[in-house]
């Protein structure tokens, strides 16, 4: 009785497992074509396929999983860019790949993107998100994303930007996704000059924060003027980004505390912090603060021996 019940689920898996790896494509133009012909986006896995571990269980578990693929492949045609660091792909397709990371500017493995035929990105996601029901979900605003866009695209000025909102609510603002994010905010500002949106104020922080990030990158971290800055940068800052700006100084504060005294004060502007998390992050906070800062003698030398001489 056993075998007769795992038998045709035994076939079924047997089935799927070499439909999934043959709707991976190689050649992103062709695909593009393709799914400008069916009226599809295109999904490109970036991956590592021999070193990234993230990448390979991201693939097995989620995007060749026969639920995901028998509803995606409704939507997307599916190309593979892969970056190995051993194996040797064919041709040049390595360099072909390097390429199309670099013009859409991937920084870590794996990144997921949904492009429109013409190669506009309208979503995705970064890193295995350890589930096919999340990458659903981030997939679907990806498709909904691109009907706005359709739909924009015939619309100008106020009508234009306010259309263009409903996909800027939902678009991923990961590092990942930075260019199409910040693309999309200032295509909804330029057609927005009465703010009638409101997006002014997300530009203002976004570029706020931006500018306070390269102000600190062209300082030595442990220098006093480091610290002024810092200051500076926490009476001025915009209440969005006053968290991001308050974590700095705690980096600062403990990186060149010289005393135990100056260690406590470090852990109190921690504790300024947890006010800007959110409830488990808030938690996470507590609990390292606890255990970090337990043995404030023992951290203080190796805070010490760790620093550039």
């Amino acid at each position: 009785m056993n075998r007769l019940l795992i038998s045709p689920l035994f076939i079924c898996a047997a089935l799927v497992a070499p439909a999934a790896q043959d709707v991976w494509q190689t050649d992103l133009e062709a695909a593009s074509q393709q799914a400008a012909k069916e009226g599809k986006l295109v999904l490109i896995d970036f991956t590592g396929s021999d070193w990234c571990t993230a990448c390979i269980q991201l693939r097995r578990t989620v995007l060749d999983a026969p639920d995901f693929m028998n509803w995606a492949q409704e939507h997307f045609v599916f190309v593979e860019v892969d970056l190995p660091q051993r194996k040797a792909l064919p041709g040049n397709l390595l360099e072909r790949n390097k390429a199309i990371a670099e013009r859409y500017e991937v920084i870590g493995l794996p990144t997921i993107m949904a492009l429109t035929p013409e190669g506009r990105v309208v979503g995705g996601f970064l890193g295995n998100v350890g589930s096919t029901k999340t990458a659903r979900q981030h997939l679907e605003n990806a498709i909904s994303a691109a009907a706005i866009f359709e739909k924009a695209a015939m619309l100008q000025g106020k009508e234009k930007a306010q259309v263009l909102m409903q996909a800027y609510s939902t678009f991923p603002s990961a590092k990942a996704f930075e260019r199409p994010y910040c693309e999309l905010r200032d295509e909804i500002k330029k057609n927005d000059p009465g703010n009638a949106t409101g997006i002014h104020a997300d530009v203002a922080v976004q570029e706020q924060a931006a500018r306070f990030e390269a102000e600190r990158a062209a300082l030595n971290p442990y220098s006093a003027e480091y610290g002024a800055l810092l200051e500076r940068q926490l009476a001025e800052t915009l209440p969005p980004n006053k968290g991001g700006v308050l974590m700095a100084r705690c980096q600062y504060s403990l990186t060149t505390a010289d005393s135990v005294e100056e260690l406590e004060k470090t852990r109190l502007l921690f504790e300024e912090c947890i006010p800007f998390l959110s409830p488990e992050e808030a938690e996470e906070t507590r609990q390292f603060l606890q255990q970090f800062f337990a043995d404030l003698p023992s951290l203080l030398n190796m805070l010490r021996n760790s620093r550039p001489r």
